[in-house]
């Protein structure tokens, strides 16, 4: 279980019409018949998305987390220490602090197991 961010998931979505466009490029290359507009447009619809994506994230990151993101952090309370603190300092943390406990459980269980 990850907590995820829609501005993370934007822009893996650009990096994935990214790699579409290359893709098309390379079966140009080869002799099929796309043409320059549909590699452009995948290029520039990719780059925008990676960069909104990125401002997305760098904007949200004080904000308080969504329902998803916190029923996560709750999940993550009954196993780890770092989430049962944080849900018991603040009944809504922000992005930074989920992503912070989120991290810090993994390397937890990572050592654990």
């Amino acid at each position: 279980m990850h907590i995820y961010h829609k501005g993370t998931i934007t822009a893996e979505v650009g990096l994935g019409v990214w790699g579409i466009a290359i893709g098309l490029a390379s079966l140009r290359g080869h002799g099929y018949p796309i043409t320059e507009y549909w590699i452009a447009a995948g290029f520039a619809v990719g780059f925008l998305c990676i960069v909104w994506g990125i401002a997305w994230e760098m904007r949200t990151d004080k904000e308080q987390v969504s329902e998803s993101a916190l029923t996560t952090l709750h999940w993550y309370a009954r196993f780890c220490p770092h989430a049962k603190d944080l849900l018991q300092r603040t009944s809504h943390p922000t992005w930074s602090e989920a992503f912070a406990v989120e991290s810090l459980c993994r390397k937890r269980y990572r050592h654990v197991v």
